[in-house]
C-alpha cells in the first residue's frame, strides 16, 4: 500500500517588518544593568555567641533568624550547660518583654508544647520549646502585661482540667470562634484543643440564654466553621435545649439559619429534634404573620370592627403555630408604604388595581395552603389542596394578584360573627389540627376556648347562632359576587 501526502508551500522569506509596538518598547529599555543592591549574606553565630549577647546586654544585636535559631538549639545547649539552664531562660524571657517579635515565638512554641502535652502526655520525640522555657513562662505570666493578656489566659486555659470547655467559655465572653480568638493572640489556631471546643459552644449559648444580636451572631460565625459532623451535633443540642423564648430578640435569625440549612436534611436529626424544628419554623412563621396584623392595625386608618376582626385572626393562628411550615405574606403598596422601616421580614408587594384593597397571608400546612384575606368584601380564608404547581404557583410565582389567588378555587371559610369553632371544625375534618397540648384557644373567653381533642370548640348558643347565620347569609351573597366577577 503507498501513501501520499500534499506536499508542503513554505512561505517565502519572511518579513523582516518589526511590529512597531515592540519597537516602540524596546526604544524605553535600560541601556545600564539595573541599580540591584548587593546584600552580603551575614554569618549565623553558634549558641555560644548569642548566649554571650544575652548575658552581656546586647540583645539587640541578636537577629531574628538567630532568636529563631536560639529557641530551637536551646534543648541541646542546656545539655552540655544543665547549671545555666533556667538563668538563660530567665534572661530569654526578660528579653522578649521589650521583643514583640520574640515573644510571640516564644508563647505560640509554649501554646504548641501544652497543646502536644494534652494529646500524648507521656513525651513528645520533637518538643515545641525547650522544657526550661516553658517552666520559666510561669514568671512571664506574673509580670504580662494587658496586652498580653490574652495569650497567657489562653495558655493557662491549655494547662488546666477541661481545656476544651474552658476555651469554649473564653471564646463566648470575647465573642470570637475558638479559631478566631487563638488567632487574635496570635497563637496556633489548629491545635485540636480549638475544634473540640466546637463541642461546647451550643451548651454554653442554651445555657446563658443567649438572644442579643452579637451573641446570635457569634453563634452562627461557630456553626458556619464547624465540619459537617460537629455542626449536625451542635444543632441537635440547640433544637433539644431550647424549647422557650426561641423568637426571643435577635434568636429569629438563629431559626433562620437552621432551616434553611436543616430542613431540607431532616432525616439526619434525631425525632426530638425534627419536632423541635418544626416548632422552631412553625414559630418564626407565626411571628411574621403576627407582625403583620398588628403593623396593619396600628398603622392604617381602620375601623374598630376591622382592628377586631384582624386580632381575631391572629389569635386563632397562634393555636396552629406548630402547624405553618412556610408564610408568604403579600401587602397592597400602600400597606407596604405606611409600615415603612418597621416591617423588618421580606413581603411582596401586591398590585392595586383599583379594586379593594387587602393584605394576604399564604400559610403552608402539610396538605393545605390556607389563604388568608385580611380585608374587604369577602375577607375569607381560603384552603387549596397542595401540589407542585399550587406551591409553585403560591409561593415562587413573584407576581400574584387578589383575582389570580381566589381564581385556584378551593374551599371557603367566612370570618363573620362567632367564626373561630365553625372554622376550628372545617380545618379539623381536613386533618389540619392545633398544636399539640392544646387545651384551651388563645383570644377566646374561657367558656367558648375551651378545646377537646374529640370535639373541638364549644359551638355558639342558639342565639348567636341565629345571629351568626343571618350575618353569614350576607358574607355567602358577597361570595358569590366575588365568584361571578372573577369569571
Amino acid at each position: 500500500m503507498s501513501l501520499q501526502f500534499r506536499e508542503i508551500q513554505l512561505p517565502e522569506n519572511p518579513s523582516q517588518r518589526q511590529p512597531e509596538k515592540i519597537k516602540k518598547a524596546a526604544s524605553f529599555a535600560q541601556k545600564s544593568k539595573p541599580n540591584v543592591p548587593e546584600v552580603k549574606a551575614g554569618v549565623l553565630r553558634g549558641m555560644a555567641e548569642i548566649i554571650a549577647d544575652i548575658e552581656g546586654d546586647r540583645a539587640d544585636s541578636i537577629t531574628p533568624l538567630e532568636w529563631t535559631y536560639c529557641l530551637w538549639a536551646k534543648s541541646q545547649w542546656d545539655m552540655k550547660n544543665p547549671d545555666r539552664t533556667q538563668e538563660i531562660s530567665q534572661a530569654i524571657w526578660l528579653v522578649a518583654q521589650n521583643n514583640v517579635r520574640l515573644k510571640q515565638q516564644l508563647l505560640w512554641r509554649v501554646a504548641l508544647h501544652y497543646s502536644q502535652q494534652l494529646e500524648n502526655p507521656v513525651s513528645s520525640n520533637d518538643p515545641a520549646l525547650d522544657r526550661s522555657l516553658v517552666e520559666c513562662f510561669a514568671d512571664f505570666a506574673d509580670t504580662a502585661t494587658r496586652t498580653d493578656a490574652l495569650p497567657v489566659q489562653i495558655i493557662k486555659i491549655l494547662t488546666r482540667d477541661l481545656p476544651d470547655y474552658e476555651l469554649a467559655k473564653l471564646s463566648w465572653q470575647y465573642l470570637k470562634t475558638p479559631a478566631e480568638l487563638l488567632r487574635k493572640a496570635q497563637l496556633p489556631a489548629t491545635i485540636p484543643a480549638v475544634d473540640r471546643a466546637a463541642a461546647h459552644l451550643a451548651g454554653i449559648f442554651a445555657k446563658n440564654q443567649v438572644a442579643d444580636l452579637s451573641g446570635v451572631e457569634w453563634l452562627l460565625r461557630c456553626l458556619k466553621e464547624m465540619p459537617p459532623a460537629p455542626q449536625l451535633a451542635a444543632v441537635e443540642e440547640l433544637l433539644v435545649k431550647i424549647s422557650t423564648d426561641i423568637l426571643k430578640n435577635q434568636r429569629p435569625k438563629l431559626v433562620e439559619w437552621v432551616r434553611d440549612e436543616y430542613y431540607p436534611k431532616l432525616q439526619l436529626l434525631s425525632a426530638p429534634a425534627q419536632e423541635s424544628l418544626r416548632r422552631w419554623i412553625g414559630g418564626l412563621n407565626y411571628s411574621y404573620f403576627q407582625k403583620t396584623i398588628d403593623l396593619v392595625a396600628r398603622m392604617l386608618r381602620l375601623s374598630d370592627a376591622e382592628i377586631k376582626q384582624l386580632e381575631e385572626r391572629r389569635d386563632f393562628w397562634a393555636n396552629y403555630s406548630d402547624r405553618l411550615l412556610r408564610v408568604r405574606l403579600l401587602l397592597p403598596q400602600s400597606s407596604a408604604s405606611a409600615s415603612g422601616y418597621q416591617l423588618q421580614f421580606d413581603a411582596d408587594i401586591l398590585p392595586e388595581d383599583g379594586g379593594e384593597v387587602t393584605e394576604v397571608c399564604i400559610f403552608q400546612l402539610e396538605g393545605y395552603c390556607a389563604i388568608e384575606f385580611f380585608r374587604g368584601t369577602g375577607a375569607e380564608i381560603r384552603l387549596i389542596k397542595r401540589s407542585k404547581e399550587s406551591d409553585r404557583l403560591l409561593f415562587v410565582k413573584k407576581e400574584l394578584s387578589i383575582e389570580r389567588i381566589r381564581k385556584l378555587g378551593g374551599e371557603v371559610h367566612d370570618r363573620v360573627f362567632m367564626w373561630q369553632s365553625s372554622c376550628e371544625k372545617w380545618l379539623r375534618q381536613q386533618k389540619i389540627l392545633p398544636n399539640d397540648g392544646t387545651t384551651s384557644f388563645q383570644g377566646m373567653s374561657q367558656y367558648y376556648g375551651k378545646y377537646d381533642a374529640r370535639n373541638g370548640l364549644r359551638m355558639p348558643e342558639p342565639q348567636e347562632q341565629k345571629e351568626r347565620e343571618v350575618l353569614l347569609k350576607k358574607w355567602q351573597k358577597e361570595m358569590e359576587n366575588l365568584a361571578a366577577k372573577s369569571k
